[in-house]
């Protein structure tokens, strides 16, 4: 694990109760997850709670498929970010968010479902750019495929090797 995960606090087995009931209230966007999915993220260490804010993800270590687009090694993708009202305010979603980008390996990706009007918000809103459409890979409930957004973030700061 990159040392700069250091700077997060990584969910734990015992979060899982508080994530399942989080992903419930949100089940209109996350109904295709399931508590396993949570248990394999804490295991891989790819899975984030920190102060009410979830977020999992992956680095890439091979070409990866995101809708029609082809993300490259080495970048992240950014699976699920949750934010627990009850927990967090939005400034503190944003804290979260932006030390995400900046501590992750290369730019950071992810599809949102094109529904999801807070969601693109908060994205538009941080300046990640929406660089495609996609269909997602998960049913709404009339068994269509859902069409979704494909956006992409650079390092909010950029790291000096002068320091």
């Amino acid at each position: 694990m990159i040392e700069k995960y250091n700077y997060f606090r990584l969910a734990k087995q015992t979060d899982i109760e508080e994530i399942t009931n989080l992903v419930r209230k949100y089940n209109r966007w996350f109904s295709h997850l399931n508590p396993d999915h949570f248990i394999k993220k804490i295991k891989k260490k790819e899975c984030i709670y920190e102060s009410g804010v979830l977020i999992t993800f992956k680095t890439l270590k091979e070409k990866y498929k995101l809708g029609n687009y082809e993300v490259m090694p080495g970048n992240t993708i950014l699976e699920q970010l949750i934010k627990n009202d009850e927990k967090s305010n939005s400034d503190f979603v944003k804290h979260v968010f932006i030390k995400f980008i900046n501590c992750v390996a290369g730019s950071v990706y992810l599809a949102v479902n094109s529904r999801n009007q807070r969601a693109i918000n908060f994205y538009n809103n941080m300046d990640l750019k929406r660089i495609g459409k996609t269909k997602l890979d998960y049913k709404d409930s009339n068994s269509i495929f859902v069409e979704g957004y494909i956006y992409k973030s650079e390092k909010f700061f950029l790291e000096s090797s002068n320091y």
